[in-house]
């Protein structure tokens, strides 16, 4: 549609699939027969990459948008550090520290208090937070249209690493 959803709905519309796959990947699923398992299999399943656009990422993440001072999740970057390069020295951003910051935004009591939990650390409670493996830097991927062909990695070389 001409709209993304809130994400009040799509926390509602990825909770069965979340669901699904907490089970799965915690207690593993039966599978009866398969073409190389003729007597069954137990297997897990998980969700490896979300691939999509950046702003679709940012949102299915919950993370704050492409044109906050937040412009890099994969290392702890702020707009105040634009034109860095010194790559070796970059912090990669902790999972642990992201899901505590989303678990304190689930948990604030008042709109005001989650405005600034996500004003300081640029994200919000997700259904996807439910997997235990879960890792917003690394699952979510920018698709090569997107990346590529739209100018997304030119952006990223030329004007956030100068």
């Amino acid at each position: 549609g001409p709209k993304q959803p809130s994400l009040k709905h799509l926390n509602h519309y990825i909770r069965p699939l979340i669901d699904d796959m907490v089970d799965s990947w915690e207690r593993s699923l039966k599978l009866s027969k398969t073409a190389c398992y003729p007597t069954g299999r137990l297997t897990r399943s998980a969700i490896a990459l979300a691939v999509c656009d950046l702003p679709a990422a940012r949102h299915l993440a919950s993370l704050a948008g492409t044109g906050s001072h937040f412009y890099c999740r994969a290392y702890c970057y702020h707009k105040t550090t634009y034109g860095r390069v010194d790559f070796e020295h970059w912090e990669l951003w902790d999972k642990d520290r992201l899901r505590e910051f989303a678990e304190q935004w689930k948990d604030a009591t008042t709109t005001s208090k989650r405005a600034r939990l996500f004003k300081d650390h640029g994200v919000r409670y997700s259904e996807l937070w439910c997997l235990p493996y879960w890792d917003p830097s690394h699952q979510p991927v920018i698709d090569p249209m997107h990346c590529i062909l739209e100018g997304l990695a030119q952006h990223h070389t030329h004007n956030l690493l100068g």
